[in-house]
């Protein structure tokens, strides 16, 4: 087990160390609770650090079971298997919900400047991953950002779902790929909830990526 987030982020960390300064490389945590491991991964690596703000798209009238996600610009993940199992107005009604929450949360967040990342690598970051549809949002999303290449960092992820989002990404980092997994939080001793505020904290004491630098 992780003990907390940021020690999390110091084992991505140690697992890329050919990352440290290097030029063209961009960390985006994944709100909220990837921006703690993200901070503490692009510390230890002298690297810039960025927020996405991903939200899950949950299915009508079960709130627990998600859709998929989507980012504040609109890139979206759709499990088809979950989609089918509605009408397009109701589909279409909840992601306009969670879009909204997306770019809501974005405005506070980092004032929705434009994520600009031609010709630089993205390090996506997260607490872990379940069904990875956040990851694949924000893989949208920093690929319609201009992004050269793409790396997922996750310190724990289903070992039935390695294979496929490394086919998706160009390098894939996980800690831990457990054949049982029930939920990410059972990897962690303490796994509460990050706020808001300490995300923007956490940002403020980062070195700043590359868009809010200009």
């Amino acid at each position: 087990m992780f003990h907390d987030r940021t020690q999390a982020g110091a084992a991505l960390a140690a697992a890329m160390p050919e990352l440290r300064k290097k030029a063209n490389v961009t960390v985006i945590g994944l709100a909220r609770g990837g921006v703690e491991v993200a901070a503490e991964l692009a510390k230890l690596l002298d690297l810039p650090l960025d927020v996405l703000c991903v939200r899950k798209v949950s299915t009508p009238g079960h709130p627990e079971l998600a859709m998929g996600a989507v980012a504040p610009q609109g890139e979206r993940y759709t499990n088809r298997r979950v989609a089918g199992r509605l009408t397009p107005t109701q589909v279409d009604a909840a992601y306009d919900k969670a879009t909204m929450q997306a770019r809501e949360m974005d405005e506070r967040l980092r004032a929705a400047m434009p994520m600009m990342l031609v010709g630089r690598t993205a390090v996506i970051v997260d607490d872990g991953a379940a069904t990875g549809a956040s990851i694949r949002a924000a893989l949208a999303a920093v690929r319609n950002a201009g992004a050269r290449q793409t790396v997922i960092a996750l310190p724990v992820l289903p070992r039935l779902a390695v294979e496929r989002l490394e086919r998706e990404c160009d390098r894939l980092v996980t800690l831990k790929a457990p054949q049982r997994f029930h939920a990410v939080s059972q990897f962690y001793e303490h796994f509460g909830e990050v706020t808001e505020s300490r995300v923007m904290a956490l940002l403020a004491n980062a070195k700043p990526a590359v868009e809010l630098t200009v």
